[in-house]
């Protein structure tokens, strides 16, 4: 778990810096000792991410109980470290925030709101008010996402190439170019393949990954596929053969379980006799019977169970010619009765006409250790993309790294419109907010200036990351900006810097209004409070929870009015 640390390097635990509870009273920390506490943890976990931002960032090693996880996704490292502090965790729900929406920026919000904490500390040791340094920071968020968007440049739905560039500079640095763009390239065929009516379906599109393969095995699956690894147990048994293939097939679909029910209370049966024996068994055979009679009579070739299947029903089911697949999971069987027409029902004497769905075909493929069961229909509305790895851990990160993508792709596919990458957006917003500040009123006007240095530290870090001397870079590229060339960035592949927008480098624009917006609630979040308390879990139990959670775990009240 991580441990942010004050500027001092001691621990921020707040067990450890006098928020304790002695003889009856509740101690505090407030006014500037509680904005340094709140400060503190915000920039320590932003530090943590720092160097994995751009194409040459470096990768984390997170380590827990044996298992190791190697990755530079910013949201996927905090979410990992099982951070504790009650401030630090207002950045990993900001980069969690960051992820769900757009699927990108995560490590870009996160530094951004910690320098917008970092410049607040030099306002706060001049006497500007907390409240005037919020209202500058909003000020300046809603003038630079108001400019990205003014200068943002317009893309076409149907320009395929713009739409694999976009999508290939948010995973640059985690594979190299020919994986990034084959990637990037099958991400665009996935959510294209499923778009209807101007919006992306994502619903009917699936994700699986499979370790026992290389990047390259990839592929795009018209129809359903079911993980049997993970959904089911026993396909079938052993005692018959079943084809791979079915055509025409018709699907069933069981909410329930196929197996002899019993009452709640009863935990065993008692026999007291041969005939108590023959009787019981005669009782299983003939429900055992009627739920294979019922899916025979409906014509059913496959048969999808939410829950278990007894050893017998599968063996009997198997010798009439029907695949069972037990154990499948609810948010499939919802996809199966979506794609197929089947409707879920809670016993096989239910199943009629209506209820059985149907499918050009189901097909049994092996992939390694496991097997899966696709299921095509004839609208041919669903999509599955099966990713594999050499490993359990390379194949799961791949997986989290198409997601990235696909939720870069929809962002751009929202707003139709992309900004350069490379940090040129950041020095550009700069410039403009320096002359933005000039006409603000107030005190505000220094929160403003502070919230345009705080942009400046995504292509400063991009130049650390690269090998280029961020100072040196940041002056370049000022200059560059000045004499209105406002796509110029930093080409981390040459070094140098350059026309993005002419290099084809761009970033979804929602991606980066995002990432400015949730780095600005962020930093105003923690700028706000003003009293830290130490609050005991008997402290808690007074009667008031004042909008928290009854249960904080003795973690640090923080109160802003």
């Amino acid at each position: 778990m991580c441990e942010p640390r004050n500027r001092t390097g001691e621990s921020m635990n707040h067990g450890q810096i006098g928020l304790t509870r002695l003889n009856g009273e509740l101690h505090r920390l407030r006014d500037r000792d509680a904005q340094e506490f709140t400060i503190d943890a915000g920039i320590a976990v932003a530090d943590l991410v720092r160097t994995t931002l751009g194409p040459n960032g470096l990768d984390k090693m997170l380590v827990d109980s044996g298992r190791i996880v190697v990755t530079n996704d910013g949201a996927s490292i905090l979410d990992r470290m099982g951070i504790d502090h009650p401030t630090a965790k207002v950045f990993v729900e900001t980069a969690a925030s960051q992820n769900a929406r757009v699927g990108d920026g995560t490590t870009t919000a996160v530094i951004v709101a910690a320098e917008l904490l970092r410049n607040a500390t030099g306002l706060l040791d001049r006497g500007i008010h907390p409240t005037a340094i919020t209202n500058g920071y909003q000020l300046a968020s809603k003038h630079a996402t108001a400019t990205l968007a003014a200068n943002a440049i317009e893309v076409d739905r149907d320009d395929t190439d713009t739409l694999e560039r976009t999508v290939q500079t948010a995973v640059t640095g985690k594979w190299d170019r020919d994986a990034a763009a084959r990637f990037a390239a099958l991400t665009v065929r996935a959510v294209r393949s499923v778009e209807g009516g101007g919006k992306a379906g994502l619903d009917r599109l699936t994700l699986k990954a499979f370790p026992g393969g290389s990047l390259a095995d990839a592929e795009l699956v018209e129809g359903l596929a079911i993980d049997l690894g993970s959904s089911s147990t026993t396909l079938v048994s052993p005692d018959a053969e079943l084809p791979t293939v079915f055509e025409d097939a018709r699907i069933a679909l069981i909410d329930d379980q196929l197996t002899i029910e019993t009452a709640d209370a009863v935990s065993r049966v008692s026999i007291d006799s041969p005939d108590d024996r023959t009787a019981f068994t005669e009782y299983e055979e003939s429900i055992y019977s009627e739920y294979v009679t019922d899916l025979v009579d409906a014509g059913v070739d496959v048969v999808f169970c939410q829950k278990s299947i007894d050893e017998p029903v599968r063996s009997l089911l198997a010798n009439a010619g029907i695949v069972p697949v037990e154990r499948t999971r609810q948010d499939e069987l919802h996809k199966l009765a979506r794609t197929t027409g089947a409707e879920p029902v809670q016993s096989t004497d239910e199943l009629g006409p209506r209820s059985v769905g149907r499918a050009t075909t189901v097909e049994r493929r092996p992939i390694n250790t496991t097997e899966l069961i696709v299921v095509r229909t004839p609208a041919a509305e669903h999509r599955s993309l099966i990713l594999r790895g050499g490993t359990v851990h390379v194949a799961e990160e791949t997986k989290r790294i198409v997601e990235t993508c696909i939720r870069s792709l929809v962002a751009l596919l929202e707003e139709s419109a992309v900004v350069p990458g490379g940090g040129a957006p950041e020095i550009e917003l700069a410039y403009r907010l320096r002359s933005y500040a000039d006409g603000v009123d107030g005190r505000e006007q220094f929160a403003v200036g502070a919230f345009a240095d705080a942009l400046e530290s995504v292509p400063r870090t991009l130049a650390s990351t690269a090998g280029m001397d961020p100072i040196d870079t940041i002056l370049a590229l000022r200059t560059e900006h000045d004499r209105g060339n406002q796509y110029d960035g930093i080409d981390v592949e040459s070094r140098r810097i350059g026309d993005l927008a002419e290099k084809r480098v761009f970033d979804p624009l929602r991606v980066r209004q995002r990432a400015l917006v949730n780095a600005t609630e962020a930093a105003n979040t923690l700028l706000r409070v003003d009293d830290v308390i130490a609050a005991s879990r008997s402290a808690e139990g007074h009667g008031h929870d004042h909008g928290t959670s009854s249960d904080s775990g003795g973690y640090p009240w923080a109160i802003g009015h």
